[in-house]
């Protein structure tokens, strides 16, 4: 009688809890958060890692599902999805640089991942390129080579150089005052005719920042017009007319960094902009 007693105890349970999730399903799927790819391919890994095995490559447009709200290792997200191949439903991990939010972010947590060795933390006291607060215009000149414009405003000499970083066209600038570095500036180039491309732009540059310097201190959407909030196939549209603006900071005892996409009259402005701390006043 006891067996059959805490049988029918163990069957209440079982059917107690089945029933709870169940009740559940519907609030948690109705809050699933979604990605679409960007790129024209992208793989997904088994973990974390490029060097991990590729669970499979899915095609631009393809629609993911987050397991996991904030991102992984600072540049990951882990996601799940249908694999087309098999049918079966896959989790892994693809890089955020090559999705999509479909859904309004206004604060990114970062999980904790794995250690960062001493190498890892020595580079986030790096400055701009190859260059160090302080140094002359002869000495940055000697790096860089001939710059492509030279100017002078409000007391502070300006040199710049039309390059390649990322493979997004810009140019980089260099500010001087009484023959000291500064400041210094990435302004990316590119105006796309689809303009959701520069939001692209933004994640590939911030993720770029955060393998270097580790994660920002912060990083804000933020909507001065509502009227393309609801529409993220608009969000670039938005940001050109000033509506919207992307942003993010890094700060080390050396450097701050800030990292901006915003926009006005049609046009849209993505830049970095590093300055010394020390030399701020």
């Amino acid at each position: 009688m006891k067996i059959k007693r805490a049988a029918r105890v163990a069957a209440r349970s079982i059917f107690l809890i089945i029933l709870f999730f169940s009740f559940l399903s519907g609030p948690l799927l109705s809050r699933e958060k979604k990605l679409r790819v960007i790129a024209e391919k992208a793989n997904i890994y088994l973990e974390a890692d490029k060097n991990s095995p590729i669970i499979e490559t899915v095609e631009k447009g393809t629609i993911l599902t987050l397991r996991d709200t904030g991102k992984v290792k600072r540049i990951w997200n882990h996601v799940y999805f249908t694999s087309e191949e098999t049918g079966t439903t896959k989790s892994g991990y693809i890089l955020d640089s090559l999705v999509e939010r479909l859904f309004v972010v206004t604060k990114i947590v970062t999980l904790k991942g794995e250690e960062e060795s001493p190498e890892d933390k020595a580079r986030y006291k790096n400055y701009f390129r190859e260059t160090s607060w302080r140094m002359s215009k002869d000495q940055v000149l000697e790096l860089e080579g001939n710059p492509s414009h030279q100017e002078k405003s409000k007391g502070v000499d300006i040199i710049g150089y039309r390059k390649k970083e990322m493979n997004i066209e810009c140019l980089i600038e260099y500010f001087f005052e009484r023959n000291n570095l500064i400041r210094a500036k990435y302004i990316f180039l590119e105006q796309y005719k689809h303009k959701n491309q520069h939001i692209g732009d933004y994640k590939k540059i911030k993720d770029w920042l955060t393998e270097r310097h580790g994660p920002p201190l912060g990083s804000n959407i933020t909507w001065r017009n509502d009227l393309y909030k609801d529409y993220y196939s608009k969000w670039g549209e938005a940001i050109s007319l000033g509506h919207l603006e992307y942003s993010s900071l890094w700060k080390n005892p050396e450097t701050e960094i800030f990292l901006t996409l915003s926009g006005e009259n049609n046009k849209v402005s993505l830049e970095v902009e590093y300055t010394g701390l020390k030399l701020k006043e």
